[in-house]
C-alpha cells in the first residue's frame, strides 16, 4: 500500500519528468517552427519571383535600354595602355 507521503513523491518525480520532457520538446518545436518558417518563405518567394518571371532565360525578356551618360561616342579615341 502506499502512503500519502509516497504518492506525493511519486506524483512531484512524475510532474519533474514530464516538465523536463516538454521542456525539451518545446524547444524542438520552436526549432522546426522556425525552419520551417524559413523554408515556407524561400518557396513563396521563388513561386513569387516564378510567377514575375525574374527566372526567365529567354532573350525576348524587356532590356533596359542603356543610358545616355553610358552610350558610347563614335569620335572618341579609346586610351593607350
Amino acid at each position: 500500500m502506499i502512503t500519502a507521503a509516497t504518492g506525493l513523491f511519486l506524483i512531484v518525480v512524475i510532474f519533474a519528468a514530464v516538465l523536463f520532457v516538454a521542456r525539451r520538446i518545446l524547444r524542438l518545436a520552436i526549432k522546426l517552427a522556425f525552419i520551417g518558417a524559413v523554408v515556407l518563405a524561400l518557396m513563396f518567394g521563388g513561386l513569387f519571383g516564378w510567377w514575375r518571371g525574374w527566372f526567365s532565360s529567354s532573350s525576348n525578356s524587356p532590356r533596359s535600354a542603356p543610358q545616355s551618360g553610358q552610350q558610347k561616342n563614335p569620335a572618341r579615341r579609346p586610351t593607350p595602355r
